[in-house]
């Protein structure tokens, strides 16, 4: 494979899996991405790049009339808003698009958990949630939830899933986990350049 490199709108195949991952993360996604006027995009690039997995990215109606008018599915490396990426047949929500998300309000308070600085710290670090970060937490967490992590100052700093529900978590030390990291603000530092 010489070279490949698409930029293209997903074909229904990649949209099922897409839209099959969001609806797990969040049944409100579904009915707010239906109203925005945003195409889904995805980038397609040969095995010898890094990041082998295919990237999907928001891409407003504006611009896509924009890409119309050019030759652009060999030249665009992003355009638009980078939403996730795709692996194993799974859609893995960016940073930035939950985000992009939580800015439609597709997200219950549930779905959040807000931590110290400490905890900030530790989470930009790659570390995972214990009990002892936690400012605040629903009363309606469950098991195997998608969070959006927030700071004191109320800023996205991180996506991750919850280790524990909320009756659960009220027994815990305070060195037990809470949540793993998914993905937080600090990778871009961390990651290989």
């Amino acid at each position: 494979m010489k070279n490949l490199k698409n930029f293209r709108i997903v074909n229904d195949t990649e949209k099922k899996i897409i839209i099959n991952s969001l609806s797990k993360i969040s049944t409100n996604i579904l009915q707010i991405l239906g109203k925005v006027e945003f195409k889904l995009f995805i980038l397609l690039k040969d095995l010898s790049s890094k990041n082998k997995f295919p990237s999907i990215f928001l891409v407003p109606n504006n611009l896509r009339e924009f890409l119309d008018t050019i030759e652009f599915n060999r030249n665009v490396d992003s355009a638009g808003l980078y939403f996730g990426f795709i692996k194993r047949n799974q859609f893995f929500l960016s940073l930035e698009g939950a985000e992009f998300l939580n800015n439609l309000n597709c997200f219950s308070e549930k779905d959040q958990i807000q931590v110290n600085d400490d905890g900030e710290k530790a989470i930009l670090y790659g570390n995972k949630i214990l009990k002892k970060m936690i400012i605040k937490i629903s009363s309606n967490l469950g098991k195997k939830e998608f969070l959006l992590v927030f700071n004191r100052l109320n800023e996205l700093i991180a996506i991750a899933r919850s280790q524990i529900d909320y009756k659960t978590s009220q027994n815990l030390n305070i060195t037990d986990l809470i949540a793993l990291n998914l993905n937080d603000k600090g990778y871009y530092l961390r990651r290989e350049q």
